[in-house]
């Protein structure tokens, strides 16, 4: 394998982002000297340490606002100029660089259908690249995806790609039955759940008291998380000595950062940068208190820790969809948004901290997504991959 392409869509968050970055720094492992290019579109991108054979394409920024509605991030142009710029870019940039393997990540057809014009180039084409779409456990509500693919016309394109990579347990939640996909698609494959593997090298901070963690994600929606969390803190500190950090993400507004870490102050709570590496303040904490997106859950899972989810109100039913779902085998207890509130959520931290069991060690998925996947990807390279493959145990 010589080159891999990944189309990532997050012009939100940064869930998308980190779960190509494990992808890609699993397949290099895998094939050595094999680059890497990802396209994405986040806004964190240039606040990702470098991998070893991977680089990033920076695409113009689209934010998702609805289930089939989108708004420019940054440029001046409207949303069709900006799909039309993207597209000619990720045509471009197949044609240049040369994958032998292009994955594509969450959309069939990409955002708006800006992916069709580099699935019809890659048909006609010699030497046709291996296609390969990457979707996490819970993309939406089934009926959601089911009407946006339809419009889109993506289920028929679905039947261009040489197999669907699940990041996710069957047992748990079956995408395939969901979103309709073995109807159309080639091959579906679970590939258990993707967590980064942690760098044994890196220390956590110690602290002599037990630490909670707030985790904004990608900060761009965390404000007022965070903020009912600092009301929340006196509440919790009348009951349990505790210390508290806050890690806001990249995408927080300034203004939005400088209010929090104000408020933080009056408490003795730290507010991180929010391009800190959230991973070693993990390890260190008793509890974390995180939006319920994919990567924040799983790296809590990968460290065992007591999680408190609170699942964001939208654009999509996908962090309450799966909150409840790990909830339901006591992973992590869930606030859904209508009922978070400051008294609620001290309660619900309280009852965490104190109460044995959560998570259940014997309920935790498999979390070797990233490795798994790449074995896929480096087999379809060579054209060795196919729906009788079996993957390895890792």
């Amino acid at each position: 394998m010589r080159r891999l392409l990944i189309y990532c869509q997050d012009g939100m968050g940064l869930g998308h982002l980190r779960r190509a970055r494990n992808i890609a720094a699993e397949v290099v492992a895998r094939a050595p000297g094999c680059a890497v290019l990802v396209a994405s579109d986040s806004p964190a991108v240039p606040f990702f340490s470098p991998l070893p054979g991977v680089d990033h394409l920076k695409l113009p920024t689209l934010v998702k606002t609805g289930s089939a509605s989108w708004r420019a991030g940054g440029l001046s142009l409207d949303v069709a100029q900006t799909v039309r710029l993207r597209a000619q870019l990720l045509v471009a940039t197949l044609v240049e660089f040369g994958p032998d393997v292009v994955l594509v990540d969450h959309m069939p057809v990409g955002a708006l259908g800006e992916l069709k014009p580099l699935l019809d180039h890659a048909a006609r084409g010699n030497g046709r690249p291996g296609l390969f779409l990457g979707l996490r456990d819970v993309l939406d509500a089934p009926e959601v995806i089911r009407l946006v693919w339809s419009e889109l016309d993506a289920y028929a394109f679905l039947e261009r790609y040489d197999g669907v990579l699940v990041y996710g347990c069957q047992d748990i939640y079956d995408a395939a039955a969901a979103y309709g996909l073995r109807e159309r698609a080639r091959d579906v494959t679970y590939c258990n759940y993707v967590a980064s593997t942690p760098d044994p090298a890196q220390r956590s901070a110690v602290f002599d008291e037990p630490l909670v963690l707030v985790m904004g994600g990608g900060g761009g929606d965390a404000f007022t998380h965070a903020a009912t969390f600092l009301e929340a803190f006196p509440l919790v500190l009348a009951e349990l000595p505790l210390r508290a950090a806050i890690l806001p993400g990249p995408n927080m507004p300034l203004p939005e950062r400088r209010a929090l870490a104000a408020d933080a102050a009056v408490h003795g709570v730290e507010v991180g940068s929010g391009f800190e590496d959230a991973l070693p303040w993990l390890r260190r904490a008793s509890a974390v208190v995180t939006m319920a997106g994919y990567n924040s859950l799983c790296e809590a899972l990968r460290e065992r820790k007591k999680a408190l989810a609170l699942p964001r109100d939208g654009p999509s039913a996908e962090q309450r969809i799966r909150s409840r779902l790990f909830a339901e085998r006591r992973l992590l207890r869930v606030l859904e948004p209508e009922a978070l509130t400051s008294e609620r959520l001290a309660e619900d931290l309280l009852r965490l901290l104190t109460e044995d069991g959560i998570p259940d060690l014997a309920q935790i998925p498999p979390l070797d997504g990233a490795a798994r996947a790449a074995s896929v990807l480096v087999q379809g390279a060579v054209g060795e991959w196919s729906s009788e493959a079996r993957l390895p145990v890792l």
